[in-house]
């Protein structure tokens, strides 16, 4: 078995030959085993400006954001604020959408889960404003439900924004700054970001695409998905504070210094078998609460991730463990 100072003296070597294979302008990684974290870089952030990539860059990590909501989302489980089992209209009231009996069924577990029906597939702009969100939501009156609530599942991005308007219910702030409140600072992570403005003060690497001349790789048309959005999928951050985030996961909760970030008990929820997908090959064996969940190998043995991005590098992060 390779051990962590192997992999260090090899990291760099493997992360340029397969950067180079697939045609990837830029990548980070970053592999963590206890105390101990080994990190490579190479390419470019950008190819207009020719600046390199280093380890303190930071990509968009897509989807993974899913799992810092459902943190946010455990935390108030935690508190005897949310119950995972109650409708999420019992919470936000104003919340409907195009089949209000529907809508009234919908529970906080099956948004976590992507079982609650809804349309996940909409990418509109609701502004730059700190009520992105809640617009976002209110729009929501307008979506169809495309299966019946908790009949299978069905990768809903809406669902998650809805989540983050519930966060922004009970902390009495926008989704961006609770979240940097109640998990990146217990975290003790500096760099993860969610705002442009934010994301232009670091380096920030820029989505490409083979859209040039044969094939070439160009710059994307735009950086970020729209604010709105933020609670399904715009973080943005370099690969070792991935790592401070899945390790927390990891340990019960705990971060780094000791802080109890999430209880034992919601990470274990979190991890726990909710939906079992019948291809395995694109969402994974199963999912629990906004993790994506892979059956390895013998019985019972499975690895938690990120829930999947295709628009960065890093894009997830794995753990082998014994189910449950």
């Amino acid at each position: 078995m390779t051990t962590i100072e192997e992999l260090g003296n090899t990291l760099q070597s493997r992360l340029e030959e397969l950067a180079g294979r697939h045609n990837v302008v830029g990548a980070s990684v970053a592999v963590s085993q206890g105390d101990v974290v080994v990190q490579a870089a190479t390419g470019l952030t950008n190819i207009r400006t020719g600046v390199e990539v280093t380890t303190d860059t930071i990509f968009q990590i897509g989807s993974i954001s899913k799992s810092y909501t459902a943190s946010l989302v455990m935390q108030l489980v935690d508190e005897g604020l949310v119950d995972l089992d109650r409708p999420v209209g019992d919470y936000l009231p104003g919340f409907t959408t195009a089949d209000p009996a529907s809508a009234a069924k919908v529970t906080v577990r099956q948004l976590l889960s992507h079982t609650s029906g809804i349309d996940g597939d909409v990418f509109e702009e609701f502004g730059r404003g700190d009520d992105c969100v809640e617009r976002y939501v209110d729009a929501m009156s307008g979506l169809a439900h495309t299966n019946p609530v908790g009949s299978f599942f069905s990768y809903c991005n809406s669902g998650y924004v809805l989540l983050g308007r519930l966060i922004e219910h009970f902390r009495e702030m926008n989704w961006d700054a609770a979240l940097a409140k109640n998990l990146l600072e217990p975290l003790g992570v500096t760099d993860t970001v969610t705002l442009a403005d934010q994301a232009i003060l670091r380096r920030a690497a820029i989505g490409h695409v083979p859209s040039g001349p044969e094939g070439a790789m160009e710059l994307a048309p735009s950086w970020f998905f729209s604010r709105a959005l933020g609670p399904a999928g715009v973080i943005a951050a370099p690969a070792r504070e991935v790592l401070a985030f899945a390790r927390m996961l990891i340990e019960d909760g705990k971060a780094a210094d000791g802080t109890q970030v999430l209880s034992p008990a919601s990470v274990k929820a979190m991890r726990q078998l909710e939906v079992t997908i019948p291809d395995p090959y694109t969402l994974g064996d199963g999912w629990g609460l906004g993790l994506i969940l892979y059956r390895l190998g013998s019985p019972g043995s499975w690895a938690t991730m990120g829930p999947p991005s295709a628009r960065t590098p890093i894009s997830g992060w794995c753990r082998r463990r014994t189910w449950p």
